[in-house]
């Protein structure tokens, strides 16, 4: 293999490493508020979240204008999702109650199991088919609300249990713990249950599924590592950026990109997961940064903890690797170019993550250059490969690749 420019060790690469030219950034902060936290937001680019400047309420953010929101006689407030034609869900206090509320049309619907002490509303679907949890009174309880009724939600034998994400079939995803103690995920779907658990792992949640039937969640494997997971078609892929010490994947596309953050050198991140590559999102010059919500249209939100502020983000349109030429041909993956490009080809990579072993044993020459902007009209940073660089044929001309 012929190194041109540079193939450096990740010990020269700063921990804190930060990606601008992939994503732009705004914060997302009501006049006069002193905090914000944006907490979802849907494909028509709708934002809500919470926050205030004295007692905690809710907020949309639509098309430029912010509206307030706090259910009438209500202490706080907390709008977690809204959904495609607009209607939200979150939770707050009345009268020193937790309870969920679903905002509809102007108008605010109290949701509260019967007979249960207190309840979270969570997700919502795009035909008002609400989930959440709460307590029966007994112990912690998964709920779904549809066309008026509540369902609880709980595996057969297990003690405790919440719902987190429901997607446009009726399929729910939550967590709990089993009969024997162990914390797992679970899917609901036409009255049975499947458990969630990653081989090796010794626990699991689950935080989402999108409308693929796609779950992503995150446990402890057997060494006690904390990571992340895809769930699809019976597989599990597991989730960690190099260098990190946990993740939290919160959210997952129909695109199937996960959204979620997690800790490097002791400061919180946020990354978007795609196909094997990870973006490292940082608020600009705000260590700490969660992301909490990602929607069709590679726009992500999350909060900026260091300064208090919601903030909203697009994520770069172009896809992170190209074949150059008079007409580029973009993959989500190095080895799908590499393996697609023809004799003499260059290859240029984003300034992201790439995540997994590459193989070049094909009988070709080509060129791959990391580190380019989103437009991939400059270089200003360095591709970073967490796995190896195999060579069995042919000759390789690498640039501003950091391998891991």
């Amino acid at each position: 293999m012929m190194l041109a420019a540079v193939l450096m060790s990740s010990l020269l690469v700063a921990p804190d490493l930060l990606h601008s030219s992939q994503y732009s950034y705004s914060t997302v902060l009501p006049p006069g508020w002193s905090w914000s936290y944006a907490h979802g937001i849907n494909d028509n680019g709708d934002i809500v979240g919470y926050g205030g400047r004295g007692a905690t309420m809710s907020f949309l953010y639509s098309s430029g204008t912010y509206a307030e929101l706090m259910p009438p006689g209500w202490s706080s407030a907390y709008a977690l999702t809204i959904n495609r034609i607009g209607e939200i869900v979150g939770y707050g206090t009345v009268n020193g109650i937790d309870k969920g509320f679903l905002y509809a049309n102007g108008s605010y619907t109290e949701l509260l199991p019967p007979g249960w002490s207190w309840a979270w509303a969570i997700r919502i679907n795009d035909y008002a088919d609400v989930v959440g949890g709460g307590s029966n009174g007994v112990a912690a309880r998964g709920f779904l609300y549809s066309n008026g009724s509540y369902t609880e939600l709980r595996p057969p034998g297990w003690s405790v249990s919440t719902a987190y994400g429901i997607n446009n079939s009726g399929v729910i995803a939550g967590w709990g713990t089993d009969g024997f103690g162990i914390n797992k995920g679970y899917i609901y779907s036409n009255g049975s249950y499947t458990e969630l658990l990653p081989q090796g792992w010794t626990s699991a949640t689950a935080y989402y599924i999108n409308n693929k039937g796609e779950v992503i969640g995150e446990g402890a494997d057997g060494a006690g590592r904390e990571k992340g997971y895809i769930y699809r078609n019976g597989d599990y892929t597991e989730l960690l950026p190099p260098g990190w010490t946990d993740v939290v994947p919160e959210v997952i596309s129909d695109s199937g990109e996960v959204a979620g953050y997690g800790t490097e050198g002791g400061v919180v991140k946020g990354f978007v997961y795609t196909n094997g590559s990870y973006l490292i999102l940082t608020s600009p010059d705000r260590p700490n940064t969660t992301i909490i919500g990602i929607n069709n249209n590679r726009e992500v939100v999350g909060l900026a903890y260091n300064t208090a502020r919601g903030f909203v983000s697009t994520l770069c349109p172009n896809l992170p690797v190209r074949i150059f030429g008079s007409v580029p041909a973009y993959y989500y993956t190095l080895q799908e170019a590499y393996d697609n490009a023809e004799n003499g080809d260059i290859i240029q990579a984003h300034d992201i993550i790439f995540a997994g072993d590459i193989h070049f044993d094909l009988d070709k020459s080509v060129t791959l250059s990391g580190g380019y902007d989103c437009d991939y009209s400059a270089v200003g940073s360095m591709s970073r490969i967490n796995g190896g660089l195999f060579i069995n044929h042919g000759r390789i001309i690498v640039g501003d690749i950091v391998s891991e």
